[in-house]
């Protein structure tokens, strides 16, 4: 794609995620559901994360701390009515999507993430602290006589 094309691209996608922290969850929770589609849906999400140098990621970001800031209050309740299970586990699908094709947007911004997860959700929680650059690779930790203090 030529880089004006690219540009422009890039402008928009930015125009849409600033709409969508316009309509976040908190102002408007009618659209909760149709808000967390919009922003984990094959043009947006992707397109947002696959931009080089990764300057559009923090868009990303502010976007799931959204998210996690308008559950949280619904998820430290001991019972959860089906909506608030549906929205929890739509979440917990963009969570995985991300931990499987963008593991580096969850180690780069791992802190902020976790500041804002419930103390409640530690599924949710495990699955960011569990991302690991895709270049990396981790020692098997069955491995017999495993120095850990010799590793990277």
């Amino acid at each position: 794609m030529p880089a004006a094309d690219e540009a422009i691209t890039l402008q928009i996608l930015s125009s849409f995620a600033g709409a969508l922290l316009a309509l976040r969850p908190a102002l408007v929770p009618m659209f909760a559901f149709s808000w967390l589609d919009l922003i984990s849906h094959r043009s947006l999400m992707p397109k947002l994360l696959l931009v080089k140098p990764p300057k559009n990621w923090t868009l990303l970001q502010r976007l799931l701390v959204d998210l996690f800031t308008f559950l949280a209050p619904l998820l430290r309740t001991v019972t959860m009515n089906e909506a608030v299970r549906t929205l929890y586990r739509g979440t917990l699908r963009v969570m995985l999507v991300l931990l499987h094709d963008f593991p580096e947007f969850l180690c780069d911004h791992h802190f902020s993430l976790c500041d804002v997860i419930p103390t409640t959700c530690i599924q949710m929680r495990n699955l960011v602290l569990s991302a690991f650059p895709r270049n990396m690779r981790l020692p098997d930790p069955f491995t017999p006589n495993l120095k850990v203090d010799l590793l990277p």
